[in-house]
């Protein structure tokens, strides 16, 4: 082999290796934050989970099958059928490797939408579980302190 050939390759591979370095110096936070903008806000299903998830995903949702590719296979069709669904990221808040997004979503327009919290469990700079709630925006409150 050309020795410039083994440098390239050596310079490669070294550069492949501190760019993973650079991205793992995300906090959970900053890394489930990336997701979620990705995900939510620019609706790139695939490139998000591809980019911020481990193929392994844990899915906590007995509504939702578990894995990463799962996820994909059912969130790619969702928005595409719902391209007026807007999720409004109200607060991210992290405990060590857990992150809690708090959010407003809306899928149809006019839409009260849901209060969502979703809790997100990150190793390695890559979200390895989720766990989420969602309660229905009521029409009418018995209080003035709004869910957001």
């Amino acid at each position: 082999m050309r020795p410039s050939v083994i440098l390239f390759t050596a310079t490669l591979t070294l550069a492949t290796g501190l760019a993973h370095a650079d991205e793992c110096r995300l906090k959970p936070k900053e890394v489930v934050t990336k997701f979620m903008n990705e995900f939510y806000i620019q609706k790139h299903v695939r490139t998000a989970f591809e980019t911020w998830v481990e193929p392994g995903y844990v899915q906590h949702n007995p509504l939702a099958a578990t894995g990463r590719d799962a996820a994909i296979a059912f969130l790619e069709p969702f928005f595409r059928d719902h391209p007026d669904a807007n999720y409004s990221i109200k607060r991210i808040i992290a405990d060590g490797n857990l992150v809690v997004v708090h959010s407003h979503a809306k899928f149809t327009a006019g839409d009260r939408g849901l209060a969502v919290v979703d809790i997100l469990r990150v190793e390695h700079c890559k979200i390895a579980e989720h766990w989420d709630v969602a309660q229905p925006v009521p029409e009418k409150a018995a209080n003035a302190n709004g869910m957001f």
